[in-house]
């Protein structure tokens, strides 16, 4: 029963547009650790980087929006029989589970102390050049624009490491003011955190990617 609940997982993942991350066999996440260190290995043996920071977090299924899996092309089943290629390296219990599209509302930022005016102090002339005098309706947009971008998939992974799956966002942010009519193409960056929370990393990391 239990490997035919498994199959079922692994077809039902395949088809579907989100899938979450989740390691039944351990209990530690990004949110474990500060992001001065990352994961910290010797705490989490023998679960693996690489895992920690994908457990239970949100993806959208596909390429260069969910972790990379582990390429078995040149090892052999001899080498490493296929009860044992797990999605990240060989042992690996990580799992794609389905799980319905996020919406708006499902999404949570979280924002560092001091973040929103390191941006203000750093970039107030970009800020100011979209029309916005009122900082705290730039960011209350920008923040929204966040989550729906993210809730279609507008985002790309820029770096899967200890520190956590970074990724950017792409937003259509709307100027203010005499700058109401105008559209400006950025791009934001956050890390992935479970179950839907994303942690800001940078309100204004550039103009959009167009791969995404």
């Amino acid at each position: 029963m239990r490997i035919l609940d498994e199959y079922t997982d692994l077809i039902n993942a395949s088809f579907s547009q989100w899938i979450k991350v989740e390691d039944n066999q351990s209990k530690w996440t990004i949110e474990d650790f500060p992001y001065s260190t990352g994961v910290d290995e010797n705490i989490t043996y023998p679960h693996c980087w690489k895992c920690v920071t994908v457990n239970h977090c949100w993806f959208k299924n596909e390429e260069n929006k969910k972790p990379n899996r582990f390429d078995y092309s040149n090892t052999s089943f001899s080498q490493t029989p296929l009860s044992k290629r797990g999605l990240y390296h060989p042992h690996c219990h990580c799992k794609e589970l389905a799980i319905n599209n996020p919406k708006i509302d499902d999404i949570e930022l979280i924002i560092p102390d001091n973040k929103e005016l390191y941006t203000i102090n750093k970039k107030s002339s970009w800020i100011n050049a979209m029309g916005y005098d009122n900082y705290n309706n730039f960011f209350k947009i920008l923040y929204m624009k966040t989550k729906e971008n993210f809730s279609k998939g507008n985002y790309l992974i820029r770096e899967h490491f200890q520190y956590g799956v970074q990724i950017n966002i792409n937003v259509a942010m709307p100027g203010a003011n005499e700058k109401i009519n105008n559209i400006y193409p950025l791009k934001t960056a956050y890390t992935i955190f479970p179950n839907g929370k994303l942690k800001l990393n940078t309100h204004l990391g550039g103009y959009q990617d167009e791969r995404i």
